[in-house]
């Protein structure tokens, strides 16, 4: 039997759930239409760099090396659009891989709501290890 409360609260959940897919969908067509954003990345990052020259091969983006940079750009993939905004860590990726060629679906795949969360929690650890291992190794 369902009663007027638990109905109201499925309704609420179910809003909200509803609201959180229309920001995510208005916010990927957006970033779609943007396409001028120059991807900063750091290249002496041996593994950033082999990643970064993989997507160099196949797609059309202006890539820019940001090891001299403020640490705040070691830290995460960012993307730069001249008009100030800027996009970091999985949404970076996210606006890299569908601009891409072959790498469209993951995009795609990683701006769903449940699998983006899980991605940014995945490269806030991952992000973390390389810039310690790069700040450690730089200074050798």
């Amino acid at each position: 039997k369902i009663t007027y409360h638990s109905h109201r609260s499925r309704s609420r959940c179910f809003n909200l759930f509803c609201s959180l897919v229309c920001v995510c969908i208005f916010r990927n067509c957006y970033l779609k239409m943007k396409m001028d954003g120059k991807v900063l990345f750091n290249e002496k990052c041996g593994i950033c760099n082999f990643e970064i020259q993989h997507y160099k091969k196949r797609s059309s983006l202006e890539f820019s090396d940001c090891s001299q940079m403020d640490d705040k750009y070691l830290k995460k993939l960012h993307v730069i659009f001249p008009d100030g905004e800027e996009l970091d860590g999985i949404d970076a990726f996210i606006y890299v891989w569908t601009r891409t060629n072959g790498y469209h679906w993951l995009g795609k795949l990683i701006s769903l709501p449940i699998v983006k969360q899980l991605a940014v929690f995945a490269y806030s650890i991952l992000a973390f290890m390389l810039y310690w291992r790069f700040k450690l190794f730089r200074n050798i």
